[in-house]
């Protein structure tokens, strides 16, 4: 068995490396691409998965590919051993990749069962990330950058120039075969080989990080954007007005992010103009927003609704996520605020802490997923014919278009 390559630093950004690293990502076939004219390039870093990173997508964007079942179905409850860290990813044949909650990685079939296992140095500080050979990347509470085979083989180790590992670490996949990972001020891209390909340090913490169309971009929690084209240094390009402690996602040529609590702005690549498309006031807005394709997006409104937006930022519908016992509840009112994940066609599965999980489909009929209630529930993460649904805990609940 050949021996993972271990690094105590990393190697600086080469220019002639960067140039191969993209003609290699090149020449990879295409995949699901959403704009022709780049259909090769964005196919690399998208097609290794039906959730890649914590954001589903390096756009984080909390949407699927896939379109979940109208009336779900439960196919599997189970309880993992370790429990779950961080947000499951899955790949394209719908198996789980679990950071547990103890210094483990594994790997599970489709009825939640494990397929292999591995101990990690220290925990994983961030959800798995899908490269785009389906390769499976881990960045450790100590810095480490580990990247398994899709068979659990550990193919490299390397320390990353990152200043305080303790912070929130963020990480997505990107169109060059790598990642792009972000830690407090540090911003690193690594290739495939999880080598580092150049690095920078910004003003203020990182919040989110995507990638849109041939950049990538870094969201700080006071409202600052850097931007990296394909080649070239991280540069400040604009600022969201406000805090953005919630998170931003990509759409297009579009940023968008909840800014101070209560509005919803979009930054437009192009111009390099903010506009705010909604502020809702005294009502809190939590996000990351979610936006669908056809320009509408969804947002948390008070932590219990799905508040589903027009193209102009106007309320359009709203889902409620509590009965009103829960509501009135203090205990469950203080509990994290609900997570989306859409899907192609616009219908949201919404999870919040001590209630069920509810299916809210296009024309506004809910569906409650009974018995799926948990303290500390992940965002669900989609597969082929449905979608899982996470606890800290460690268990799991499947749910498909049809019985098993």
């Amino acid at each position: 068995m050949p021996k993972p390559r271990i690094e105590s630093r990393p190697s600086r950004f080469s220019l002639a490396a960067r140039w191969l690293a993209l003609g290699l990502a090149l020449s990879e076939p295409a995949g699901h691409a959403r704009s022709a004219a780049r259909a090769q390039l964005l196919s690399v870093g998208h097609d290794s998965g039906l959730a890649t990173c914590a954001g589903i997508g390096a756009d984080n964007a909390q949407r699927a590919r896939t379109e979940f079942p109208r009336t779900p179905v439960a196919t599997f409850r189970v309880r993992v051993p370790g429990g779950v860290g961080q947000a499951p990813v899955s790949d394209r044949a719908s198996r789980l990749i679990i950071a547990h909650a103890e210094a483990r990685l594994s790997k599970f079939d489709t009825r939640g069962l494990a397929l292999w296992s591995q101990r990690l140095p220290s925990e994983a500080a961030a959800a798995p990330v899908l490269t785009s050979d389906g390769s499976i990347l881990i960045v450790t509470r100590d810095g480490e950058a580990l990247l398994f085979t899709s068979a659990g083989t550990l193919r490299a180790r390397r320390m990353l120039p990152i200043a305080a590992p303790r912070h929130r670490v963020l990480a997505i996949p990107t169109a060059g075969g790598g990642a792009f990972v972000a830690c407090g001020t540090d911003l690193i891209e690594l290739g495939s080989d999880a080598e580092v390909l150049r690095e920078a340090r910004v003003r203020a913490n990182v919040s989110a990080i995507a990638e849109a169309s041939d950049s990538l971009f870094a969201f700080g929690e006071n409202g600052t954007l850097t931007e990296a084209h394909a080649t070239g240094n991280f540069e400040p390009v604009g600022n969201f007005g406000g805090e953005v402690a919630d998170g931003a996602a990509a759409r297009g040529e579009q940023l968008l992010a909840i800014v101070d609590g209560h509005k919803l702005v979009s930054f437009d690549r192009r111009t390099r103009t903010v506009s705010t498309l909604a502020d809702d006031g005294a009502n809190l807005l939590s996000g990351p927003p979610l936006p669908f394709e056809n320009g509408t997006s969804a947002v948390v409104l008070d932590g219990t609704f799905v508040s589903f937006r027009s193209r102009e930022g106007n309320e359009a519908q709203r889902a409620a996520l509590l009965d009103v016992a829960h509501a009135l509840d203090p205990a469950d009112r203080d509990l994290r605020p609900a997570q989306l994940v859409g899907d192609a066609k616009g219908a949201v599965v919404a999870v919040r802490g001590g209630t069920d999980a509810q299916l809210v489909n296009v024309d506004g009929s809910q569906k409650a997923l009974e018995n799926t209630a948990c303290l500390d529930p992940f965002r669900a993460t989609p597969s082929a014919r449905g979608f899982v649904l996470a606890c800290r805990s460690g268990q799991l609940f499947g749910f498909s278009d049809k019985a098993p």
